[in-house]
């Protein structure tokens, strides 16, 4: 099997991949950005938070900046999610605020190479962002004030990616080895990849600390479990094909892991799709 598209192939869905109404819309980047901006997203015009549905977040194996304006205070907030294992609902608001979001959301292995920090430890929480992409915080806020559709926002902030990118800190291990990940559909072992790519597991794990934040055998099973959820938008794949294509040892074996993941069965979870 070949991964040399793998990671251009790559791209991660939410829980809800057909909304697309004012309250949530998403833009691809441009062909510069491709490689390490997912998407950016946000809502159309400012709404009322009240109007915001409680949603289901899974691990789409992303991280987000996101940066929100309350025109009832005239406050700002901004926030860097990292990656997440498990999923949670957002909440529902119930006050009268009305609120305008702008994100960036980034590939696992990308965030970093807009960072000269290091990612250890990371996993499962929220940080100011301008504490690995220092100052970041008051460019996007000028931005989001200053424009009001997602598009001129997403035009604005690309410029700003682009000139904050670390080339140097792109290691070919890294990219290496998660294209592996993702060609073999995060079913291949650990050992295998390290040995395919002729480092050792030791340094697996000390790269993959350092820049994404997680150890390689999570950030395969995450992989994993969003290839299978992409299976099951696309028409509810049978349970016994995705246990033989996604190498779990039994469909209680898949159906555990899923569940563990997104909270719900594959069944319910797709129903909840419409």
């Amino acid at each position: 099997m070949s991964c040399v598209n793998s990671l251009m192939t790559y791209r991660p869905i939410t829980s809800t991949p057909f909304l697309k109404d004012g309250s949530y819309c998403e833009i691809a980047p441009c062909s510069a950005l491709k490689p390490y901006i997912c998407c950016f997203w946000g809502n159309e015009y400012p709404q009322p938070a009240s109007s915001a549905a409680d949603r289901l977040v899974i691990p789409d194996t992303c991280m987000d900046i996101i940066i929100r304006v309350n025109y009832s205070d005239n406050k700002l907030t901004a926030s860097f999610c990292t990656l997440d294992e498990k999923s949670y609902h957002s909440g529902k608001a119930t006050d009268s605020a009305v609120l305008s979001t702008f994100g960036i959301r980034f590939f696992f292995w990308s965030a970093a190479l807009f960072s000269r920090e290091s990612f250890q430890g990371t996993k499962n929480r929220v940080y100011f962002p301008d504490e690995f992409f220092h100052w970041i915080t008051a460019e996007l806020a000028e931005i989001v004030l200053r424009f009001d559709t997602l598009s001129e926002r997403a035009k604005a902030a690309e410029k700003i990616l682009i000139r904050r990118l670390v080339p140097e800190r792109i290691d070919p291990d890294i990219m290496n080895s998660v294209n592996d990940m993702i060609a073999y559909n995060g079913s291949m072992k650990i050992s295998e990849i390290a040995k395919r790519n002729v480092i050792s597991e030791r340094r697996m794990e000390r790269i993959f600390a350092e820049n994404i934040g997680i150890s390689p055998k999570t950030l395969s099973g995450l992989i994993r479990y969003q290839l299978v959820w992409q299976e099951i938008v696309r028409g509810g794949a049978d349970i016994l094909d995705l246990t033989e294509k996604y190498g779990y040892t039994d469909q209680a074996h898949l159906l555990h892991d899923f569940r563990s993941r997104h909270g719900m069965t594959p069944s319910q979870a797709y129903k909840n799709l419409f």
